[in-house]
């Protein structure tokens, strides 16, 4: 099942794949490069749980720091998990502001709703996480614990 998301601003739509995976999501996200890659894994996961808001002019500020790749975006999709999940936000727009191998800065803009969540999301695992590039560009399958 392919998703796309409504444009943005500059028109461009980046899809994610779900894919079947034994009682929980998985996700497959492809992107231009690593910066994107974790900004369009926040939006699938935003759009997996119905916790979209448009427009929003509330805005977060997070830094995130992780150990490599592999946990920075795990930690990161944690953190926007934890926003939506437990203060009610709902997000309009991501925006990865600064990226090295280990700290994440970034912009989540929207505002809080009493909306329900279409999906409930328990954690993002570890399990078989691996980002690689592939025909130009980065991947990552996600399985998020519902």
């Amino acid at each position: 099942m392919e998703s796309l998301r409504p444009a943005r601003e500059n028109g461009t739509k980046m899809p994610y794949t779900l894919i079947d995976h034994t009682a929980d999501i998985g996700i497959r996200v492809r992107a231009r490069n690593i910066q994107n890659l974790y900004e369009e894994a926040g939006y699938a996961m935003v759009d997996i749980l119905g916790a979209s808001l448009q427009p929003g002019a509330e805005q977060i500020e997070m830094r995130i720091d992780g150990l490599d790749r592999i946990d920075l975006l795990v930690r990161w999709l944690q953190e926007i998990l934890y926003f939506i999940g437990v203060k009610g936000f709902r997000v309009s727009d991501i925006q990865v502001t600064a990226l090295t191998e280990t700290n994440l800065s970034a912009v989540l803009t929207g505002g809080t709703a009493k909306t329900p969540l279409a999906t409930e999301i328990k954690a993002v695992t570890y399990h078989d996480l691996t980002i690689r590039e592939i025909d130009n560009q980065v991947e990552t399958i996600i399985i998020l614990d519902t």
